[in-house]
């Protein structure tokens, strides 16, 4: 019995040498200590719980504790790291569980989950969730969810979640939704939800909800509501809703609700309502309602509500009072205008200004200084 205890002993005490069948692709050998698959390994082993060091991985199936490498992985980039992960030359697996940090990146051939952070890259073939930080840029072929900081930008094929931040620019295919703020350009093939920033411009082939702030112009296909600022220009081929401030235009085929503040130009093919204030002209091809003022002109199939404009208004009808040194109203007037030269086509309210013409009204009674209504 004692002698089965002292070699039981010395099973324990003594390293452990293993090394992988001949049939396998990679060789697996290492130095185990106090035993194969746990403790302190020193070499290439397949799986190890534990402290494993090694010069570079090749075929690993399982880490479950720290897995510190000299070198950047071998051709079979395999097995799962739960725990910590370093790498002097860069850290990498099938999957990283835990914290990741390789001075010359962090690499994933599916999966990262938790911190990594890459000194050039973070580079994921699947999704990467937790914080991922890289000097150069982060790479993700799935789903970023989220902190994430790439020092040139953050690319994603899915969607991009949380909070995330490239000095260049940021790329989600499926949408962004969080903060994404991108030094010269955010873009996005999805929705954007929440703030968003770019430099030069936001562009998304799908809708802006949220803030929303580019540098020279911010696009959103499928529409864009919140409180947005383009530079030059807010344009989109749908609805643009709610505050809007553009240096120069603000373009809304679908329409534009809400509070439009714009430099030069203010257009739609729809609807334009609330409050539009330009220095320029407010363009609609249906109907303009609310506030509207204007420093050039003001041109729809109808008005409603109060138009003020400096230099001219023109509608087909007109339903509220409009002002301008020439009102020409094509159609009906229902309401007042005001100005120099007044023009109705069939008048049914008030015209004042220095001369009114209402076509409607009698011979000898159609064009009046001052005051015209229709008799």
């Amino acid at each position: 019995m004692s002698h089965f205890r002292h070699c039981a002993l010395s099973l324990l005490l003594f390293p452990s040498i293993v090394a992988a069948g001949t049939g396998s692709p990679c060789s697996h050998w290492s130095l185990d200590i106090p035993a194969s698959g746990y403790g302190i390994s020193f070499g290439n082993s397949a799986r190890h719980d534990g402290l494993r060091f090694n010069w570079s991985d090749d075929c690993l199936d399982e880490v479950n504790g720290l897995n510190f490498t000299l070198w950047v992985p071998g051709e079979q980039m395999t097995g799962t790291i739960n725990g910590l992960a370093i790498g002097l030359g860069a850290a990498g697996g099938d999957e990283i569980n835990g914290v990741a940090f390789g001075l010359g990146g962090v690499f994933g051939g599916r999966n990262l989950n938790g911190v990594s952070i890459g000194g050039f890259a973070v580079v994921a073939s699947g999704d990467a969730a937790g914080i991922t930080f890289s000097g150069m840029g982060t790479v993700v072929t799935g789903d970023l969810t989220g902190l994430n900081f790439g020092g040139l930008g953050c690319v994603c094929n899915g969607a991009m979640t949380g909070i995330s931040i490239g000095p260049l620019g940021l790329v989600g295919q499926k949408g962004m939704t969080g903060i994404s703020l991108g030094g010269l350009g955010t873009i996005s093939n999805g929705d954007v939800t929440g703030i968003s920033f770019g430099g030069l411009g936001l562009v998304s082939a799908g809708s802006f909800l949220g803030i929303n702030i580019g540098g020279l112009g911010l696009v959103g296909t499928r529409g864009i509501a919140g409180v947005n600022f383009g530079g030059l220009a807010v344009v989109s081929p749908g609805q643009i809703q709610c505050i809007t401030v553009s240096g120069l235009a603000v373009v809304g085929v679908g329409g534009i609700q809400g509070v439009t503040i714009a430099g030069a130009a203010v257009v739609s093919k729809n609807e334009i309502s609330g409050l539009t204030i330009t220095a320029g002209a407010v363009e609609g091809t249906k109907e303009i309602s609310g506030l509207t003022v204007a420093g050039f002109r003001t041109r729809a199939e109808s008005v409603s509500g109060l138009d003020l404009n400096v230099i001219t208004t023109q509608v087909e009808n007109s339903s509220g009072i409009i002002t301008g040194l020439y009102n020409r109203v094509y159609e009906t007037q229902n309401g007042i205008s005001i100005g120099i030269f007044n023009h109705a086509g069939s008048l049914h309210g008030l015209q004042i200004g220095l001369l009114n013409f209402a076509e409607n009204n009698p011979a000898g009674l159609k064009i009046l200084p001052l005051l015209n209504y229709h008799f």
